[in-house]
């Protein structure tokens, strides 16, 4: 019922228009489940799920370890409607391939369903964040050389006398650590012969293991730190005799107890005064993880002793090779020691679409490529907060 120009818009016309739709959707079929208001009963319509959905769904399923329910093969014909696996455009149902996958191509919808999982497996806590306690994390804005300032401090302040006047102090220095942020990353690919197969078995690990890849990567990245003793700020290497923070103790309660000394008595730059920081972390290679742990246990002992009340937290190190040498660390809440930096501040891993169906290795190879981006950098700020003895 089309309304004449300039007629008033009564109740009754506007429930016509209602019932009109609604009588119309119904002889389309649309569906069962949803009743139209006023209907009192009778035919009914149902609000479905999309195709782009469902697919959506499956490929999150199709990912997921835990999940059994979804076919690589049951997934692809859904989307793409090419029931021969042949890979090519012209042998899809077009119509099907819209709904399922929008805008986007087949490539970039698989991609984004893997980026998904890899980025709740990469959220997971395990072995390899235990880095963290090492680091202050900050975001960088570019690829150019990053400059940390640190300054020194100031002596005593002096008394003045009544009526006297204020002298003035001695201005502390600075030292500048330098880092740039680098790229890390690479390609992986599923073919036309995964996908024909159902290989879903090896399609489910793809994201487990870029995302166990990238992480182990970031985390032996800080960890090589300590291990290597690289050269510095102020030219000598991390651990130095001149640092005051170089041991060669094998790992016991009284060489702890003499690393804590060591980074309780670091003095300030300039100022010469103690920072009186306390040690927090124990850090120790897979072979010293028991002995460790031993030291700050209690036995038969119902009151702790001097080294189990220091609350010192063990970090083993899975990535160290040599089994005799150890560490010890401040919190970084007290001292920042390293600064790791992500560009952007995207501590994220992202993964890219690397191919279209008309050029690359989809179309010379039957593969779909996508490539995973990690970017990064590290420097030490502070030998002040960290100490190692390396044992002959």
């Amino acid at each position: 019922m089309r309304q004449q120009p300039g007629a008033r818009l009564t109740e009754a016309v506007v429930s016509k228009r209602i019932a009109d739709e609604f009588a119309y959707a119904v002889k389309l079929g649309v569906g069962r489940g949803f009743q139209a208001p006023g209907s009192g009963g009778g035919s009914v319509v149902e609000v479905t799920e999309g195709r782009h959905e469902k697919v959506s769904k499956m490929l999150d399923a199709l990912f997921d370890p835990r999940d059994t329910s979804v076919s690589l093969r049951e997934a692809y014909v859904e989307m793409t409607g090419d029931r021969r696996f042949t890979g090519q455009i012209n042998r899809c149902d077009r119509a099907r391939l819209t709904e399922a996958i929008g805008t986007e191509s087949l490539p970039d919808v698989l991609g984004d369903a893997i980026h998904r999982r890899l980025v709740q497996e990469y959220a997971e806590t395990g072995i390899y964040d235990v880095y963290q306690d090492m680091v202050t994390i900050v975001p960088v804005s570019d690829f150019r050389n990053q400059e940390r300032t640190r300054i020194g401090g100031y002596g005593d302040l002096p008394a003045v006398a009544e009526a006297g006047a204020y002298l003035p102090l001695n201005s502390p220095g600075d030292e500048k650590a330098v880092y740039a942020v680098t790229k890390r990353g690479g390609t992986e690919t599923l073919t036309l012969e995964t996908i024909t197969n159902d290989d879903v078995g090896v399609v489910k690990q793809i994201p487990i293991k870029l995302a166990r890849a990238a992480k182990r990567t970031l985390s032996e990245f800080v960890l090589d730190i300590p291990r290597t003793n690289p050269a510095i700020y102020d030219g000598k290497a991390l651990f130095h005799a001149d640092h005051g923070n170089l041991g060669s103790a094998a790992l016991s309660s009284a060489a702890v107890s003499a690393g804590r000394i060591a980074i309780k008595r670091q003095p300030e730059k300039d100022s010469g005064k103690r920072l009186g920081i306390p040690a927090r972390f124990l850090w120790v290679p897979d072979e010293l993880e028991e002995t460790a742990f031993n030291l700050f246990r209690r036995n038969t002992n119902l009151d702790a002793d001097f080294a189990q009340s220091l609350q010192i937290q063990v970090r083993p190190v899975w990535c160290w090779a040599d089994a005799n040498d150890w560490c010890l660390s401040a919190s970084t809440l007290d001292i920042p020691v390293i600064e790791l930096g992500f560009l952007t501040g995207n501590q994220l891993p992202e993964l890219f679409v690397q191919d279209s169906p008309t050029s690359g290795s989809l179309f010379t190879n039957d593969q779909v490529t996508w490539k995973i981006r990690h970017i990064y950098g590290a420097t030490v700020i502070d030998y002040r907060g960290i100490y190692q003895s390396v044992v002959a």
